[in-house]
């Protein structure tokens, strides 16, 4: 079982186009005219969709799966799924608190008066960067493409995606910080199945 572990290609290829468009755009056009040009597009219907997709980058996902593995004694998983939620939990509090403390979210950075915000929306002024709930879904939602069928890790990969999307949907981070917790998950959780890999060999 694991040496079986590995995140697929089918995962892996719709990150990596993400990851490099967000990374263009991060390095070429400033942030905050970048986040302007983008607010403008607006719909009700996607307003629902990602007010509601973006928690499934929230930490606490990690959680039931978490208690199922250790109550299933599949410890492979467990320890899988445990070190990537507390690897992912500490970089998110060094980035944002020790590393980047005084990077500003958009509504602060930029005032609310000029942004297109979603109602109902808990809005969020500081430690903007990166992104923790993109860095969480990456690196949760690459672990489920570890776990699940191959053929359909372009799913999990598109939910990841839609969560980073959401985050600047929703005008809670610009896109550098997005770009920077996608990558950041993804190699979280591949440290973390080779970490497995070297805690259960193959017997």
């Amino acid at each position: 079982m694991t040496s079986e572990l590995k995140i697929p290609t089918t995962f892996l290829v719709p990150t990596a186009i993400f990851l490099a468009v967000t990374s263009f755009l991060s390095f070429f056009f400033d942030k905050v005219e970048l986040h302007l040009a983008l607010n403008v597009w607006k719909h009700p219907v996607s307003d629902v969709f990602f007010k509601y997709i973006t928690h499934l980058g929230d930490g606490l996902i990690f959680v039931p799966f978490i208690l199922y593995f250790g109550f299933k004694k599949n410890w492979e998983y467990f320890f899988l799924f445990t070190s990537t939620a507390v690897i992912t939990l500490i970089i998110t509090a060094l980035g944002k608190s020790v590393l980047f403390p005084n990077i500003d979210r958009p509504i602060l950075a930029i005032g609310t008066d000029k942004l297109q915000l979603v109602e109902g929306v808990r809005m969020h002024s500081k430690y903007s960067f990166p992104s923790g709930h993109t860095m969480a879904a990456f690196a949760f939602w690459s672990l489920i493409a570890v776990i699940a069928p191959k053929k359909i890790g372009y799913l999990f990969s598109l939910i990841a995606i839609l969560v980073g999307i959401s985050r600047v949907y929703l005008s809670q981070h610009f896109v550098p910080d997005v770009a920077a917790g996608g990558l950041l998950g993804i190699l979280i959780s591949h440290f973390c199945v080779r970490l497995v890999k070297v805690f259960y060999p193959k017997k």
